[in-house]
């Protein structure tokens, strides 16, 4: 060390390490938004199937609804606010089970992959979904609208319970959706919680993302340019917390900035959305590819056993 540098060491201290690295811990092909897009426009469920089911579980307030928002911006290119999203977060402000198309050219045409929106996880049992709810939803018991209760998960003889599920009814993928400010205060419970719901899935052979919202609000760094998400040390770590803490791959995990304010698309906002997006069709057409005949015939879950 120069002694210039040690005489500053010395006055000043250690300096502070910078926040960004050197490069992306993941490469974004931000200037290829019109073939990623071009690509997701391009898919088709190869099998027997109406629609690849993406299910979307986590907290109240992380934005699983504000996600289905922007994907439906990017692939119409124009705001959408179709699946309702409060704008702060405490309660779920999502109380009904919801799938969500997204149009495709003419009003009667629709992209063949759809969005089930669910009431978030929370502390304790006054609130939120019942993992139970959520496992029920995950094997298509679960009929359109049914409005969760807190209290008490979805009986079998309730005539929302759908007693016997076709493939189409399943979901296909999971994706847990939390925001990056409070990835370092979900209590030990939730985190329990989800933990329980991985496994329901793991069981089935049901592949699962991890999306971390709100980046933007969570570094100044991504807030000044968007394209420092992969390289945010802060991020990272938040990455590397959801990797500990649920056990999802660090190729599992990815960064969103979902639109909330902005009343225009932005093209490297498109780019980080559509990487995801790619990667959940991809994963969810690996299971489907993976079902035999036999799953798609009507049938409860019991039968299988």
């Amino acid at each position: 060390m120069s002694f210039f540098r040690k005489l500053i060491k010395s006055i000043w201290g250690t300096p502070p390490s910078p926040p960004l690295l050197r490069k992306e811990e993941r490469n974004i092909p931000w200037t290829e938004r019109e073939r990623e897009l071009q690509l997701v426009r391009d898919y088709k469920p190869h099998k027997d199937v109406e629609h690849l089911r993406i299910l979307l579980y986590g907290p109240p307030g992380a934005g699983k609804s504000s996600f289905i928002n922007s994907v439906d911006s990017v692939l119409r290119g124009k705001i959408a606010t179709r699946a309702l999203a409060a704008a702060a977060f405490g309660d779920s402000f999502t109380i009904a089970y919801g799938t969500y198309k997204i149009q495709k050219g003419n009003p009667d045409t629709f992209y063949p992959f759809v969005f089930t929106d669910t009431m978030g996880l929370e502390e304790g049992t006054e609130g939120g979904i019942h993992v139970e709810d959520i496992k029920l939803a995950i094997s298509g018991h679960v009929k359109e609208d049914y409005r969760f209760n807190p209290k008490c998960p979805l009986p079998e003889t309730d005539p929302n319970y759908r007693s016997s599920s076709t493939l189409d009814d399943k979901a296909h993928i999971l994706v847990f959706v939390i925001r990056a400010d409070s990835v370092s205060i979900i209590d030990g419970e939730t985190w329990r919680k989800m933990k329980a719901v991985r496994a329901a899935a793991r069981d089935k052979g049901i592949p699962q993302i991890a999306v971390i919202t709100k980046i933007d609000e969570a570094c100044p760094e991504v807030k000044k340019d968007i394209k420092n998400a992969y390289r945010s040390k802060h991020l990272n770590q938040l990455m590397q917390k959801v990797n500990v803490n649920l056990g999802f791959p660090l190729n599992c995990i990815f960064l969103v900035k979902n639109y909330h304010k902005e009343i225009e698309t932005d093209n490297d906002v498109d780019s980080l959305i559509l990487s995801v997006l790619k990667k959940i069709i991809d994963y969810g057409e690996d299971y489907l590819n993976d079902q035999d005949d036999h799953d798609r015939s009507p049938m409860c879950e019991g039968e299988r056993k």
